[in-house]
């Protein structure tokens, strides 16, 4: 089975947050439909429903609205969109390499492409099982269970490498992975529950300390580890997730999902979709908000500003969330093509 990893929610979205804090939806300005959407800046993508169905966001927040589908390469057979949006990853058919598609201005223009504008990962897992980002999506860890072989590539997307192929002791598979954007530190929990951690070009041994896992982000350019842990239904902080630092509680009775850390690396967003609520916490002063939803949210996603997302829900469309330095959280409905 395949797993992708980024490791987040809907216009109609009936926000509201505790403590008291007003959050404002912005209609999109009213625009015709563009004929030529390049020239227009792109706020970032949202893929599917369909495997290969990609769309760009494009304009400003309050003011953006959702592209004509992007014109996926011919060759392409699965793709996986980066954090931070600016490229995907994407497997090729018959024996094509695993490659980089840079997701610049010329995607928007209306016309098939072939493969000529991919760039391959030399060396890397073609068809790999899973497929973790960095906060920023400067490197990428690849999974195949079958092989047993996991690598870390670094230099993404303009000068990607192969860092390093660290060997697997435990026969268990991998489920779960987390990478610096230094490609240095990778972390990986797996099928018995076991979490272990690599630095460097040291083997593997285990995370200090007794964590569940529900779901992990490393905070951009560091590497310290945020973990949603399900059995204290807690949010913890472990500075340098290669040490014996004592965790820092981030927040407690809560079990969030999913976990994204803005660009700056000073909020945690933190959704649990079960219960549709959403923590942002300033990860200086430690102060948070909580924002719930009459919707089902099952997804947020940042986008490439590193401070606003696009969220969905099982019940609404698409809608823009952006998150203030004080953590407080803003909503803007996304135009239609």
């Amino acid at each position: 089975m395949k797993l992708f990893l980024i490791g987040f929610l809907g216009a109609g979205f009936g926000l509201a947050q505790l403590p008291s804090v007003a959050v404002r939806i912005t209609p999109p300005n009213a625009a015709g439909r563009a004929t030529n959407q390049v020239g227009t800046a792109i706020l970032g993508f949202t893929a599917g429903p369909a495997p290969l169905q990609l769309n760009a966001i494009l304009g400003v927040f309050g003011a953006a609205r959702i592209s004509q589908p992007v014109a996926v390469p011919e060759t392409v057979t699965r793709l996986y969109l980066s954090a931070r949006q600016h490229y995907a990853l994407v497997e090729q058919n018959s024996a094509g390499p695993l490659a980089i598609w840079n997701l610049d201005e010329t995607v928007l223009l209306d016309h098939k492409v072939s493969g000529d504008g991919l760039v391959a990962i030399a060396g890397a897992l073609p068809h790999p099982d899973l497929v973790a980002f960095s906060p920023r999506g400067e490197s990428v860890a690849l999974y195949a269970s079958a092989s047993r072989q996991l690598q870390v590539v670094a230099g993404m997307p303009n000068k990607a490498f192969i860092k390093k192929t660290p060997p697997l002791e435990s026969p268990a598979t991998i489920t779960m992975i987390a990478v610096s954007d230094d490609a240095n530190v990778v972390v990986t929990k797996d099928s018995v529950g076991d979490l272990q951690v690599s630095t460097g070009d040291t083997n593997w041994r285990p995370v200090y300390g007794a964590y569940s896992p529900l779901a992990w982000s490393f905070i951009p350019n560091s590497h310290d580890l945020i973990i949603s842990d399900s059995q204290e239904n807690a949010v913890f902080l472990i500075e340098q997730a290669d040490s014996k630092n004592a965790r820092v509680v981030l927040a407690e009775n809560c079990v969030p999902d999913q976990l994204a850390v803005t660009s700056d690396g000073e909020i945690l967003a933190a959704l649990d979709s079960k219960r549709s609520i959403l923590w942002t916490t300033d990860l200086k002063s430690l102060g948070s908000n909580v924002t719930t939803s009459a919707q089902n949210l099952n997804s947020l996603t940042m986008l490439r500003n590193g401070n606003t997302f696009i969220a969905s829900s099982r019940t609404a469309g698409p809608t823009l969330l952006k998150i203030s330095n004080s953590a407080a959280v803003e909503a803007a409905a996304l135009g239609a093509r």
